[in-house]
């Protein structure tokens, strides 16, 4: 991506990393998100007057390791994938339909599932389990999926593919569990992941994405997310206590596209590709104080919101040309 296609507006932020911590640390969730209570309740069997303590102490183990923010303020309840403008119609309906013969199966890919909700939730939605991966970093993350919706002894442990390392070089993909999965995925998935980086490595994520691909479906394949964005594209240099500082970047509706069609259009890809499509939308995001609300955080105009950074939700669907 170059200047001319964005402007990147670089910010010096480095606030006091413990103070950062405790304001992103709650003791407990207010409540659980009907559609996470309505989760453990059918399909891990935790009843709701248990919930909160349940959650809690998976929350604390998960904490001690990796105190991130979605963590220490329960973001993790929020089944982001399941209120994607996409899901019904581009995820979850074709990862039910019966197979055709001849035809290739959906195959669906949760990539930085963190506790694997995401995937927990498109089980209880009738999609099969055979079709549905999901992948992390951490193998505690997976561990600890397991514990918070007691499902170790029903579903399947190989599906989880750790370590998913989606910064992994073409080069050498010895440390990658993904690479199991490379030309198989029709539905990829990942949230939360791209603003962890800065722009060079958003185009290694973006090229592995697309490794990721089926090739030989002769029609579009889907990759989806959301992040944290930016209505002017900027790169942010945040300070990260203990691992030091980073270059983050975030982007703008026309910058994410314009990176997809830069990472589309490089050697490796440009004769491969005949279609591709981006859509992105920007909203607001409101931290809720009603202890009966539905969800963690409420999607908004992002002209109306409590949080610093408006969120990206977006879909990007390629073409591959016949008989790759």
């Amino acid at each position: 991506m170059s200047s001319q296609q964005a402007t990147q507006v670089t910010a010096d932020k480095t606030p006091d990393f413990e103070a950062e911590l405790r304001r992103r640390y709650h003791e407990k969730p207010k409540n659980v998100p009907k559609a996470m209570s309505s989760l453990l309740s059918s399909y891990s069997g935790v009843p709701e007057h248990e919930q909160i303590a349940h959650i809690t102490k998976v929350r604390d183990e998960a904490y001690a390791q990796f105190p991130y923010p979605c963590m220490g303020t329960f973001r993790f309840l929020d089944l982001d994938l399941a209120r994607h403008w996409a899901y019904q119609e581009h995820v979850l309906t074709p990862l039910r339909q019966p197979s055709v013969p001849g035809e290739p199966e959906p195959l669906f890919l949760d990539c930085g599932c963190c506790l694997g909700q995401e995937l927990r939730k498109l089980v209880v939605d009738g999609a099969p389990a055979h079709r549905l991966w999901a992948s992390d970093i951490e193998p505690r993350f997976i561990e600890l999926g397991f514990k918070l919706f007691r499902d170790g002894h029903t579903l399947p442990r190989s599906n989880f593919l750790c370590p998913g390392n989606v910064l992994a070089d073409t080069e050498d993909s010895s440390g990658d569990q993904l690479a199991i999965l490379d030309d198989k995925v029709t539905i990829l998935s990942i949230s939360a992941v791209f603003h962890l980086f800065g722009l060079d490595e958003h185009r290694r994520i973006a090229n592995r994405c697309l490794r990721l691909l089926r090739k030989d479906t002769n029609a579009p394949v889907l990759i989806l997310g959301a992040h944290a964005g930016s209505l002017t594209p900027e790169n942010h240099r945040r300070h990260l206590g203990p691992r030091g500082d980073r270059d983050l970047f975030f982007h703008n509706e026309e910058s994410w596209e314009a990176l997809w069609r830069e990472v589309c259009g490089q050697p490796q890809w440009k004769g491969k590709i005949a279609g591709l499509e981006v859509k992105a939308k920007m909203f607001g995001r409101v931290r809720n104080t009603d202890p009966n609300a539905d969800e963690v955080v409420t999607l908004c105009d992002p002209g109306v919101m409590s949080d610093s950074r408006p969120w990206q939700v977006w879909g990007v669907w390629v073409t591959f040309k016949p008989g790759l």
